[in-house]
């Protein structure tokens, strides 16, 4: 692997660094030309190979590098891609596509078996929850520890425990031992020291996964505001919601290798279409610590009686907000069990929510569900960056509702069938083919 990074000089804290003078006219952050690299599922062969390795690096000859020994498999296979200055990519697949493997390589802890790796600048990753701390030192130690490695002076030192202990809201544990902290806490101390040190390149690792839902809406904001100053982003995450608010590109791994490589929305909508059910029935639940709280939500008959098929129904959402904020705010129909998402609806246009309590109210003019029971969510997401600062997810809150459908010999088969939802079709009349086998129109 080739790293090409100029020897680090101290940091201003105060101001942004100039990352575009710092790397050069190169536009290019980071280079990654046919990087591979292999693992062997069995431990004692893993430890024969590397031997092997050793000696074949002592040797000169590597004879084996480009091919699999039994018992090994790529977990990188030949990819290839750049990321420019002021530009976010999020790497997506599956559990097991490669996408910390191949963030551990760039970031220089693993060595790859072919390829080449370039950055132009210095580089920060958040790769593990707590790589890089000792767990015996406080919080304030670790940071001036961070600081003593990247050759900080002792203003700057002071300048960026002042900028890290803010950002990360720890002033009241920040003289307390790591190992006291919590797995959020540690996290908020990791993104912010990394975040701080002013790197051209950011390597992010599923950091957030553990944070409040306050703090995650904080660091996507940090993230935007750091590509939008030039600094380049490389993000692995589940979460759509992350990855569509803070990245404008996207790559798809499956199984080592690049399957898509394109706009944030086409590779999500490839990696779900992938996912088996029981991966996508799952939905993460975020915690009501906001600036907006979710009071209630109901669902009732437009006209009095039940929900029934075909009807108008009015949903209610009660809320309480702490400020004046702008949301969009959608619902969606699960099935009983909680295994299907059956339909939901987006309400686009920003709405404001005063400070204090309130209702917001949708009205289903026709009721598309068949018989059964079903439950009512929703959620609230912030009208700038549609990421969610409120979800009615709880099961002691979720609103519970039973359908009925009017007697009906083909809604009884549709039913039978296990049909969720009923579509409002046009039929057109049976056309007669031409002999010249066009389609009559």
């Amino acid at each position: 692997m080739e790293v090409a990074a100029p020897p680090f000089s101290g940091l201003d804290i105060s101001d942004a660094p100039d990352r575009a003078a710092r790397s050069g006219k190169d536009e290019t952050t980071l280079s990654i030309s046919n990087l591979s690299k292999k693992y062997c599922g069995d431990l004692k062969k893993a430890l024969f190979y590397g031997l092997g390795d050793i000696a074949g690096e002592m040797s000169g000859r590597q004879w084996w590098a480009g091919r699999l020994r039994p018992g090994e498999f790529w977990a990188l296979d030949d990819i290839s891609f750049d990321v420019r200055r002021g530009e976010a990519v999020a790497v997506i697949g599956r559990n097991g596509a490669g996408k910390s493997t191949l963030l551990r390589v760039i970031y220089g802890l693993l060595k790859p078996d072919m390829g080449q790796v370039r950055i132009a600048g210095r580089s920060e990753a958040i790769i593990e929850l707590g790589t890089g701390f000792n767990p015996l030192l406080t919080g304030r130690e670790n940071i001036e520890v961070g600081a003593s490695l990247h050759g900080l002076d002792p203003d700057a030192t002071g300048r960026l425990l002042e900028a890290v202990i803010d950002f990360a809201e720890l002033a009241e544990f920040i003289d307390a031992p790591l190992l006291s902290y919590s797995s959020g806490m540690k996290a908020r101390l990791a993104y912010s020291l990394a975040a701080h040190l002013g790197p051209d390149l950011l390597l992010v690792d599923e950091a957030l996964a553990v944070g409040d839902l306050a703090f995650q809406h904080k660091c996507i904001r940090h993230m935007r505001q750091f590509v939008q100053g030039g600094g380049s982003l490389l993000l692995v995450s589940h979460n759509v919601q992350q990855i569509q608010t803070a990245c404008d590109r996207a790559i798809l791994l499956e199984r080592g290798r690049v399957i898509l490589e394109g706009g944030v929305a086409d590779a999500v909508s490839r990696m779900l279409e992938q996912r088996p059910a029981v991966e996508a029935s799952q939905s993460g639940d975020f915690a009501a610590n906001g600036p907006v709280r979710m009071g209630g939500l109901s669902m009732a008959p437009g006209s009095g009686g039940d929900i029934r098929t075909g009807r108008p129904a009015e949903v209610t959402l009660r809320y309480e907000a702490d400020l004046a904020t702008e949301v969009i705010w959608a619902l969606s129909i699960w099935t009983e069990d909680r295994w299907t998402c059956v339909c939901g609806a987006v309400d686009t246009a920003p709405r404001r929510l005063d400070a204090g309590r309130g209702i917001l109210r949708c009205t289903l003019p026709d009721v598309p569900l068949l018989a059964g029971r079903y439950i009512v969510r929703a959620t609230l997401l912030d009208a700038t960056t549609h990421y969610p600062i409120a979800l009615e997810s709880s099961r002691s809150r979720e609103c519970h509702i039973q359908v009925h459908t009017d007697p009906d010999p083909v809604l009884n088969l549709q039913i039978w069938a296990n049909q969720l939802v009923r579509l409002d079709a046009q039929w057109d009349e049976p056309l007669r083919m031409p002999l010249d086998g066009t389609d009559g129109k």
